[in-house]
Protein backbone atom coordinates (compact mmCIF):
# COMPACT_ATOMS: atom_id res chain seq x y z
CA UNK A 1 0.00 0.00 0.00
CA UNK A 2 2.62 2.50 1.10
CA UNK A 3 6.19 3.04 -0.02
CA UNK A 4 8.20 1.54 2.74
CA UNK A 5 11.37 3.14 1.42
CA UNK A 6 9.98 6.66 1.37
CA UNK A 7 13.39 8.30 1.59
CA UNK A 8 16.08 9.07 2.28
CA UNK A 9 17.94 8.96 -1.05
CA UNK A 10 21.55 9.47 0.14
CA UNK A 11 22.94 9.96 -3.36
CA UNK A 12 20.24 12.40 -4.46
CA UNK A 13 20.50 15.42 -2.21
CA UNK A 14 17.55 17.80 -2.27
CA UNK A 15 17.48 20.62 0.27
CA UNK A 16 13.73 20.52 1.05
CA UNK A 17 11.84 18.72 2.36
CA UNK A 18 13.93 16.71 4.76
CA UNK A 19 13.24 13.06 3.84
CA UNK A 20 14.23 11.65 7.21
CA UNK A 21 11.87 14.06 8.96
CA UNK A 22 8.96 13.20 6.67
CA UNK A 23 9.55 9.50 7.08
CA UNK A 24 9.67 10.03 10.84
CA UNK A 25 6.29 11.80 10.60
CA UNK A 26 4.81 8.75 8.86
CA UNK A 27 6.32 6.52 11.53
CA UNK A 28 4.92 8.64 14.38
CA UNK A 29 1.48 8.79 12.74
CA UNK A 30 1.39 5.02 12.28
CA UNK A 31 2.44 4.41 15.89
CA UNK A 32 -0.18 6.91 17.09
CA UNK A 33 -3.00 5.25 15.14
CA UNK A 34 -1.86 1.84 16.30
CA UNK A 35 -2.16 3.14 19.84
CA UNK A 36 -5.62 4.58 19.16
CA UNK A 37 -6.94 1.33 17.70
CA UNK A 38 -5.36 -0.71 20.48
CA UNK A 39 -6.84 1.54 23.17
CA UNK A 40 -10.29 1.27 21.60
CA UNK A 41 -9.93 -2.50 21.38
CA UNK A 42 -8.93 -2.80 25.04
CA UNK A 43 -12.16 -1.01 25.97
CA UNK A 44 -14.24 -3.05 23.51
CA UNK A 45 -12.52 -6.40 23.24
CA UNK A 46 -15.44 -7.93 21.32
CA UNK A 47 -14.68 -5.58 18.39
CA UNK A 48 -11.75 -7.57 17.06
CA UNK A 49 -11.57 -5.53 13.85
CA UNK A 50 -9.82 -2.84 15.90
CA UNK A 51 -7.03 -5.29 16.71
CA UNK A 52 -6.52 -6.01 12.99
CA UNK A 53 -6.21 -2.29 12.27
CA UNK A 54 -3.88 -1.73 15.22
CA UNK A 55 -1.65 -4.56 14.00
CA UNK A 56 -1.63 -3.14 10.46
CA UNK A 57 -0.52 0.28 11.72
CA UNK A 58 2.13 -1.22 13.98
CA UNK A 59 3.47 -3.44 11.19
CA UNK A 60 3.82 -0.48 8.84
CA UNK A 61 5.55 1.54 11.56
CA UNK A 62 7.97 -1.35 12.08
CA UNK A 63 8.81 -1.43 8.37
CA UNK A 64 9.47 2.33 8.31
CA UNK A 65 11.76 1.93 11.28
CA UNK A 66 13.62 -1.07 9.86
CA UNK A 67 14.05 -0.20 6.21
CA UNK A 68 17.03 2.21 6.54
CA UNK A 69 19.04 -0.63 8.12
CA UNK A 70 18.49 -3.04 5.21
CA UNK A 71 18.13 -0.94 2.04
CA UNK A 72 21.89 -0.82 1.41
CA UNK A 73 22.62 -4.47 2.21
CA UNK A 74 24.14 -6.56 -0.54
CA UNK A 75 21.47 -9.26 -0.24
CA UNK A 76 18.03 -8.32 -1.57
CA UNK A 77 16.24 -10.77 0.73
CA UNK A 78 15.79 -8.49 3.80
CA UNK A 79 14.37 -5.75 1.60
CA UNK A 80 12.11 -8.25 -0.15
CA UNK A 81 10.82 -9.43 3.22
CA UNK A 82 10.01 -5.87 4.26
CA UNK A 83 8.07 -5.19 1.07
CA UNK A 84 6.13 -8.40 1.67
CA UNK A 85 5.34 -7.20 5.20
CA UNK A 86 4.01 -3.90 3.79
CA UNK A 87 1.64 -5.95 1.64
CA UNK A 88 0.62 -7.91 4.74
CA UNK A 89 -0.27 -4.65 6.47
CA UNK A 90 -2.67 -3.93 3.59
CA UNK A 91 -4.38 -7.28 3.90
CA UNK A 92 -4.80 -6.67 7.64
CA UNK A 93 -6.73 -3.49 6.85
CA UNK A 94 -9.10 -5.42 4.63
CA UNK A 95 -9.31 -8.32 7.10
CA UNK A 96 -10.34 -5.85 9.80
CA UNK A 97 -13.02 -4.38 7.56
CA UNK A 98 -14.40 -7.85 6.89
CA UNK A 99 -14.35 -8.61 10.61
CA UNK A 100 -16.20 -5.34 11.18
CA UNK A 101 -18.92 -6.73 8.90
CA UNK A 102 -18.91 -9.95 10.98
CA UNK A 103 -17.53 -12.00 8.11
CA UNK A 104 -14.60 -14.37 7.85
CA UNK A 105 -11.60 -12.01 7.95
CA UNK A 106 -9.39 -13.90 5.49
CA UNK A 107 -10.10 -14.74 1.86
CA UNK A 108 -7.85 -16.75 -0.42
CA UNK A 109 -6.59 -13.89 -2.60
CA UNK A 110 -5.04 -12.16 0.43
CA UNK A 111 -2.18 -14.66 0.14
CA UNK A 112 -1.12 -13.26 -3.26
CA UNK A 113 0.17 -9.67 -2.64
CA UNK A 114 2.96 -10.41 -0.09
CA UNK A 115 4.90 -12.88 -2.27
CA UNK A 116 4.31 -10.72 -5.34
CA UNK A 117 5.88 -7.70 -3.58
CA UNK A 118 8.82 -9.78 -2.37
CA UNK A 119 9.39 -11.43 -5.74
CA UNK A 120 9.13 -8.07 -7.50
CA UNK A 121 11.90 -6.63 -5.34
CA UNK A 122 14.24 -9.63 -5.33
CA UNK A 123 13.93 -10.87 -8.92
CA UNK A 124 16.05 -8.14 -10.61
CA UNK A 125 18.94 -8.91 -8.26
CA UNK A 126 18.93 -12.56 -9.32
CA UNK A 127 18.40 -11.83 -13.03
CA UNK A 128 21.55 -9.74 -13.21
CA UNK A 129 22.24 -6.23 -14.58
CA UNK A 130 19.69 -4.63 -16.90
CA UNK A 131 21.27 -2.32 -19.51
CA UNK A 132 20.75 1.32 -18.62
CA UNK A 133 19.07 0.57 -15.28
CA UNK A 134 20.69 0.47 -11.87
CA UNK A 135 20.07 -2.57 -9.71
CA UNK A 136 18.38 -0.44 -7.03
CA UNK A 137 16.03 1.18 -9.57
CA UNK A 138 15.08 -2.23 -10.98
CA UNK A 139 14.39 -3.67 -7.52
CA UNK A 140 12.32 -0.68 -6.38
CA UNK A 141 10.32 -0.76 -9.61
CA UNK A 142 9.62 -4.47 -9.18
CA UNK A 143 8.56 -3.95 -5.57
CA UNK A 144 6.29 -1.06 -6.57
CA UNK A 145 4.61 -3.30 -9.15
CA UNK A 146 3.99 -5.91 -6.48
CA UNK A 147 2.63 -3.34 -4.02
CA UNK A 148 0.41 -1.93 -6.77
CA UNK A 149 -1.36 -5.28 -6.85
CA UNK A 150 -1.79 -5.17 -3.08
CA UNK A 151 -3.11 -1.59 -3.07
CA UNK A 152 -5.50 -2.23 -5.94
CA UNK A 153 -6.97 -5.40 -4.47
CA UNK A 154 -7.37 -3.91 -0.99
CA UNK A 155 -8.80 -0.58 -2.19
CA UNK A 156 -11.29 -2.17 -4.58
CA UNK A 157 -12.38 -4.67 -1.94
CA UNK A 158 -13.07 -1.86 0.55
CA UNK A 159 -15.02 0.07 -2.06
CA UNK A 160 -17.04 -2.66 -3.76
CA UNK A 161 -17.22 -5.68 -1.47
CA UNK A 162 -20.81 -6.39 -0.51
CA UNK A 163 -21.79 -4.95 2.87
CA UNK A 164 -24.90 -5.27 4.98
CA UNK A 165 -24.92 -1.47 5.34
CA UNK A 166 -22.67 0.71 3.15
CA UNK A 167 -20.27 2.86 5.18
CA UNK A 168 -18.96 6.26 4.04
CA UNK A 169 -15.89 5.78 6.23
CA UNK A 170 -15.09 2.52 4.47
CA UNK A 171 -15.32 4.28 1.10
CA UNK A 172 -12.99 7.03 2.34
CA UNK A 173 -10.45 4.41 3.43
CA UNK A 174 -10.74 2.59 0.09
CA UNK A 175 -10.25 5.78 -1.93
CA UNK A 176 -7.30 6.79 0.26
CA UNK A 177 -5.59 3.45 -0.35
CA UNK A 178 -6.14 3.64 -4.11
CA UNK A 179 -4.83 7.21 -4.07
CA UNK A 180 -1.35 5.80 -3.39
CA UNK A 181 -1.26 4.45 -6.95
CA UNK A 182 -0.31 7.72 -8.72
CA UNK A 183 2.74 8.16 -6.49
CA UNK A 184 3.71 4.54 -7.24
CA UNK A 185 3.47 5.08 -10.99
CA UNK A 186 5.39 8.36 -10.84
CA UNK A 187 7.98 6.73 -8.60
CA UNK A 188 8.45 3.83 -11.03
CA UNK A 189 8.92 6.23 -13.93
CA UNK A 190 11.34 8.36 -11.92
CA UNK A 191 13.66 5.43 -11.28
CA UNK A 192 14.89 5.83 -14.86
CA UNK A 193 15.47 9.59 -14.74
CA UNK A 194 17.71 11.90 -12.77
CA UNK A 195 17.20 15.51 -11.83
CA UNK A 196 14.09 17.42 -10.80
CA UNK A 197 11.61 14.69 -11.87
CA UNK A 198 13.31 12.14 -9.68
CA UNK A 199 13.33 14.54 -6.73
CA UNK A 200 9.73 15.55 -7.29
CA UNK A 201 8.63 11.89 -7.30
CA UNK A 202 10.32 11.34 -3.95
CA UNK A 203 8.54 14.39 -2.51
CA UNK A 204 5.23 13.16 -3.93
CA UNK A 205 5.65 9.74 -2.31
CA UNK A 206 6.46 11.24 1.08
CA UNK A 207 3.73 13.86 1.08
CA UNK A 208 1.18 11.36 -0.22
CA UNK A 209 1.99 9.10 2.69
CA UNK A 210 1.43 11.99 5.12
CA UNK A 211 -1.98 12.94 3.73
CA UNK A 212 -3.31 9.49 2.86
CA UNK A 213 -2.40 7.84 6.17
CA UNK A 214 -4.62 10.36 7.92
CA UNK A 215 -7.49 9.95 5.45
CA UNK A 216 -7.31 6.16 5.56
CA UNK A 217 -7.22 5.81 9.34
CA UNK A 218 -9.86 8.49 9.93
CA UNK A 219 -12.13 6.64 7.48
CA UNK A 220 -11.64 3.39 9.40
CA UNK A 221 -12.31 5.06 12.75
CA UNK A 222 -15.44 6.71 11.34
CA UNK A 223 -16.94 3.29 10.54
CA UNK A 224 -17.60 2.55 14.21
CA UNK A 225 -19.34 5.91 14.65
CA UNK A 226 -21.46 5.31 11.56
CA UNK A 227 -22.54 1.92 12.83
CA UNK A 228 -23.49 3.41 16.21
CA UNK A 229 -25.56 6.09 14.48
CA UNK A 230 -27.28 3.49 12.31
CA UNK A 231 -28.08 1.43 15.39
CA UNK A 232 -29.62 4.48 17.07
CA UNK A 233 -31.69 5.30 13.99
CA UNK A 234 -32.83 1.70 13.76
CA UNK A 235 -33.74 1.61 17.45
CA UNK A 236 -35.79 4.81 17.07
CA UNK A 237 -37.87 3.14 14.35
CA UNK A 238 -38.38 -0.20 16.11
CA UNK A 239 -40.83 -1.24 18.78
CA UNK A 240 -38.59 -2.29 21.69
CA UNK A 241 -40.83 -5.16 22.79
CA UNK A 242 -41.51 -6.93 19.51
CA UNK A 243 -38.82 -5.65 17.13
CA UNK A 244 -41.51 -4.68 14.60
CA UNK A 245 -41.49 -1.24 12.98
CA UNK A 246 -43.23 1.47 14.99
CA UNK A 247 -45.52 4.31 13.89
CA UNK A 248 -42.58 6.64 13.25
CA UNK A 249 -41.16 4.13 10.78
CA UNK A 250 -44.59 3.74 9.19
CA UNK A 251 -44.88 7.51 8.69
CA UNK A 252 -41.38 7.64 7.17
CA UNK A 253 -42.20 4.86 4.69
CA UNK A 254 -45.82 5.64 3.80
CA UNK A 255 -45.13 6.60 0.20
CA UNK A 256 -42.90 3.59 -0.35
CA UNK A 257 -45.38 1.16 1.23
CA UNK A 258 -48.33 2.63 -0.67
CA UNK A 259 -46.97 1.34 -3.97
CA UNK A 260 -49.56 -0.04 -6.37
CA UNK A 261 -50.66 -3.63 -5.83
CA UNK A 262 -49.72 -3.61 -2.14
CA UNK A 263 -52.03 -5.10 0.46
CA UNK A 264 -52.69 -3.86 4.00
CA UNK A 265 -53.35 -6.54 6.62
CA UNK A 266 -54.54 -5.36 10.05
CA UNK A 267 -54.11 -7.90 12.88
CA UNK A 268 -55.57 -7.79 16.36
CA UNK A 269 -54.86 -10.33 19.12
CA UNK A 270 -58.19 -11.74 20.30
CA UNK A 271 -59.18 -11.19 23.95
CA UNK A 272 -55.76 -9.78 24.77
CA UNK A 273 -57.03 -8.09 27.95
CA UNK A 274 -58.14 -11.48 29.23
CA UNK A 275 -54.65 -12.86 28.66
CA UNK A 276 -53.18 -10.03 30.74
CA UNK A 277 -55.82 -10.42 33.45
CA UNK A 278 -55.50 -14.20 33.75
CA UNK A 279 -51.77 -14.68 33.19
CA UNK A 280 -50.19 -11.32 33.96
CA UNK A 281 -48.77 -8.55 31.82
CA UNK A 282 -45.43 -10.32 31.47
CA UNK A 283 -47.19 -13.23 29.78
CA UNK A 284 -49.09 -10.77 27.57
CA UNK A 285 -45.83 -9.13 26.52
CA UNK A 286 -44.34 -12.55 25.77
CA UNK A 287 -47.35 -13.40 23.60
CA UNK A 288 -46.93 -10.19 21.59
CA UNK A 289 -43.19 -10.77 21.15
CA UNK A 290 -43.65 -14.41 20.10
CA UNK A 291 -46.44 -13.53 17.68
CA UNK A 292 -44.43 -10.69 16.11
CA UNK A 293 -41.41 -12.97 15.69
CA UNK A 294 -43.57 -15.57 13.93
CA UNK A 295 -45.09 -12.98 11.57
CA UNK A 296 -41.68 -11.41 10.80
CA UNK A 297 -40.42 -14.87 9.87
CA UNK A 298 -43.39 -15.17 7.51
CA UNK A 299 -42.57 -11.70 6.18
CA UNK A 300 -39.07 -12.80 5.22
CA UNK A 301 -40.50 -15.79 3.38
CA UNK A 302 -43.02 -13.46 1.72
CA UNK A 303 -40.16 -11.41 0.26
CA UNK A 304 -40.49 -7.93 1.63
CA UNK A 305 -43.60 -7.88 3.80
CA UNK A 306 -43.37 -5.24 6.53
CA UNK A 307 -44.74 -5.66 10.06
CA UNK A 308 -45.69 -2.58 12.09
CA UNK A 309 -46.89 -2.49 15.68
CA UNK A 310 -49.58 0.18 15.72
CA UNK A 311 -49.99 0.00 19.47
CA UNK A 312 -51.11 -2.39 22.19
CA UNK A 313 -52.08 -5.69 20.60
CA UNK A 314 -52.69 -4.26 17.12
CA UNK A 315 -50.32 -4.89 14.22
CA UNK A 316 -50.28 -4.12 10.53
CA UNK A 317 -48.52 -6.02 7.75
CA UNK A 318 -47.96 -4.47 4.32
CA UNK A 319 -47.46 -7.02 1.57
CA UNK A 320 -45.89 -5.60 -1.62
CA UNK A 321 -46.88 -6.72 -5.12
CA UNK A 322 -49.75 -8.66 -3.60
CA UNK A 323 -52.28 -10.52 -5.69
CA UNK A 324 -55.57 -11.45 -3.95
CA UNK A 325 -54.44 -15.07 -3.74
CA UNK A 326 -51.05 -14.16 -2.28
CA UNK A 327 -52.68 -11.83 0.24
CA UNK A 328 -55.18 -14.47 1.33
CA UNK A 329 -52.42 -17.06 1.69
CA UNK A 330 -50.31 -14.72 3.83
CA UNK A 331 -53.30 -13.84 6.05
CA UNK A 332 -54.07 -17.54 6.55
CA UNK A 333 -50.43 -18.15 7.49
CA UNK A 334 -50.71 -15.38 10.10
CA UNK A 335 -53.79 -17.09 11.53
CA UNK A 336 -51.99 -20.43 11.63
CA UNK A 337 -48.94 -18.91 13.33
CA UNK A 338 -51.18 -17.50 16.09
CA UNK A 339 -53.01 -20.79 16.56
CA UNK A 340 -49.69 -22.65 16.83
CA UNK A 341 -48.74 -20.48 19.78
CA UNK A 342 -45.42 -20.84 21.58
CA UNK A 343 -44.16 -23.24 24.26
CA UNK A 344 -44.84 -22.06 27.81
CA UNK A 345 -47.26 -19.30 26.79
CA UNK A 346 -51.05 -19.12 26.97
CA UNK A 347 -52.93 -19.91 23.77
CA UNK A 348 -54.06 -17.02 21.60
CA UNK A 349 -55.74 -16.32 18.28
CA UNK A 350 -55.97 -13.27 16.04
CA UNK A 351 -58.51 -11.52 13.87
CA UNK A 352 -57.38 -10.22 10.50
CA UNK A 353 -58.74 -7.54 8.18
CA UNK A 354 -57.43 -7.22 4.61
CA UNK A 355 -57.61 -4.50 1.98
CA UNK A 356 -55.67 -3.68 -1.18
CA UNK A 357 -54.11 -0.31 -1.96
CA UNK A 358 -55.83 0.95 -5.09
CA UNK A 359 -53.60 1.83 -8.00
CA UNK A 360 -54.53 5.53 -7.84
CA UNK A 361 -53.85 5.83 -4.08
CA UNK A 362 -50.58 7.40 -2.92
CA UNK A 363 -51.11 6.97 0.82
CA UNK A 364 -51.89 4.00 3.04
CA UNK A 365 -54.68 5.75 4.96
CA UNK A 366 -57.58 4.73 2.70
CA UNK A 367 -56.48 1.08 2.58
CA UNK A 368 -55.95 1.10 6.35
CA UNK A 369 -59.47 2.43 6.89
CA UNK A 370 -60.92 -0.32 4.70
CA UNK A 371 -58.80 -2.97 6.43
CA UNK A 372 -60.00 -1.65 9.80
CA UNK A 373 -63.62 -2.13 8.75
CA UNK A 374 -62.77 -5.64 7.56
CA UNK A 375 -61.12 -6.32 10.93
CA UNK A 376 -64.36 -5.39 12.73
CA UNK A 377 -66.24 -7.78 10.45
CA UNK A 378 -63.80 -10.56 11.38
CA UNK A 379 -64.44 -9.88 15.06
CA UNK A 380 -68.20 -9.82 14.48
CA UNK A 381 -67.96 -13.26 12.91
CA UNK A 382 -66.51 -14.65 16.12
CA UNK A 383 -62.82 -13.73 15.78
CA UNK A 384 -59.98 -16.11 14.76
CA UNK A 385 -60.68 -15.50 11.06
CA UNK A 386 -59.87 -13.32 8.05
CA UNK A 387 -62.22 -10.76 6.50
CA UNK A 388 -61.68 -8.65 3.40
Amino acid sequence: MRRSNAGPYPDRMFPTPDFNTLRLCSLVASVAYAGVFLSLWRGRASESHLLYWATSSAVYAGVLMTFPAVEDLASPLPGAALFAIVAVSNTLLHAGARRFDERTPVVWWMALPPPLAAIGYATPAFLGPIPGVTAKAAMETGAALGLTVSVTMTGLALLFERQATPMIGRRIAGVAILAYLPSYFVGMAAQFYAGWFEKASAVLALLSDQALLVAMYVGLIAMSGERAQQALREAALRDPLTGAWNRAALDARRSELAAAQSAVILIDVDQFKAINDQHGHAAGDAVLAAFAAAVMALSVAARGATLVRLGGDEFMAVLPRATPLRTQRFAEQVLAAARAGAPGLPAWTVSVGVSAVDIHETDLAPAMARADLALYRAKARGRNCVAA
